[in-house]
């Protein structure tokens, strides 16, 4: 098999002949740009430029898939009228005015097709240069937020909860759009022939909002992204690296897999609940394991989990989140190879 093909076994539910590794987003990105000889700047304004960072990415680390999407998550809120800005160094833009300053002004949002903004079109463009390039060969996942997410990048956080309360009709309406933003990028990505689809709903946390407010602004919108792409012929990766995710919720809303920190869950029970029933990703401590520790401890923590889930189909193996920009590239390769030495089916 190859990685596409271990990558798409893994997803399916099926035996795979190794344990698949999953690369996140820009990890351990100070070594991926320096051998693309780019910038991230570059890479988010030109989607060949792009596609050459995802590439130079698989070729020093070598998982099984490239991600067409970084962990800035302003992209989707910025198409739909956020600002951002560019710090001077060379790293992600930061938020720079929130899309809804006043409540009045979610009437002026409007689904964005994804393909008609300068900065959200480019991941997909660079979708296409992938897929004719190393497409039959390495998975190609495409990257998004949830809607909530999205919405409170067009509102700010704390604004949005105290809406939750005062106003959840004004959040309804925010989520909502986003919905429909987000199910156009599914129809651009699967026209691209791309398989999978990475969403970041880290705000299903009992660390942030009660069960009752998840299940109400999130997981039910999650819940209808999730048909859409499915009807699309997209499998969905549920990532939630929150501390106390709501993870049974998560499993629940038809994803094809769900991707967790380690650290914030009790393994055993997550996987004597989910086990089979659905793709677990278990995500290897990446803020100090990934970024501080030595290769022999990344060795010895992925063959914990592989022992513990004791082996069959349904596993994949990928950090806990996107790993520090300047983490060692033997970590990263470690992790790929002791998925390969302990993961054998």
């Amino acid at each position: 098999m190859n990685s596409k093909e271990r990558f798409r076994a893994a997803m399916d539910g099926d035996m795979p002949d190794r344990v698949p590794a999953f690369y996140q987003h820009l990890s351990a990105g100070k070594h991926v740009l320096n051998a693309a000889g780019l910038t991230m700047r570059e890479g988010f304004q030109d989607p060949e430029k792009f596609a050459l960072i995802a590439v130079k990415g698989h070729e020093l680390f070598g998982f099984d898939n490239v991600m067409l999407g970084w962990g800035d998550l302003l992209t989707e809120a910025r198409a739909m009228g956020s600002t951002w800005r560019f710090p001077e160094r060379d790293f992600y833009p930061r938020m720079d005015r929130h899309a809804v300053q006043d409540p009045s002004d979610v009437d002026k949002l409007s689904a964005v097709d994804p393909m008609d903004d300068e900065f959200w079109s480019v991941p997909l463009r660079a979708g296409k240069i992938l897929q004719d390039g190393i497409g039959r060969q390495v998975a190609v996942v495409g990257s998004t937020l949830s809607p909530f997410f999205v919405a409170t990048e067009l509102r700010g956080y704390e604004n949005i909860m105290m809406d939750a309360m005062t106003s959840p009709d004004i959040v309804e309406k925010m989520v909502g759009v986003s919905l429909e933003s987000l199910k156009i990028y599914g129809e651009r990505l699967s026209s691209l022939g791309v398989e999978d689809v990475f969403i970041d709903d880290s705000g299903a946390a009992g660390s942030l909002v009660s069960p009752e407010m998840c299940e109400e602004f999130d997981i039910r919108f999650v819940r209808s992204l999730i048909e859409k792409y499915r009807s699309l012929g997209l499998r969905t990766i549920l990532h939630n690296d929150a501390q106390l995710p709501y993870l049974d919720m998560q499993a629940e809303a038809g994803a094809a897999c769900v991707h967790f920190n380690n650290d914030y869950v009790d393994l055993p029970e997550v996987f004597a609940k989910h086990r089979g029933k659905v793709v677990l990703m278990s995500g290897i401590n990446h803020q100090e394991l990934l970024f501080r520790g030595a290769p022999d401890e990344i060795e010895a923590s992925v063959r914990k989990v592989i022992e513990l889930y004791g082996g069959g189909p349904g596993l994949i193996i990928a950090p806990g989140c996107e790993v520090p920009f300047k983490s060692p590239v033997e970590n990263m390769v470690r992790l790929r190879e002791a998925c390969e030495k302990y993961g054998r089916g």
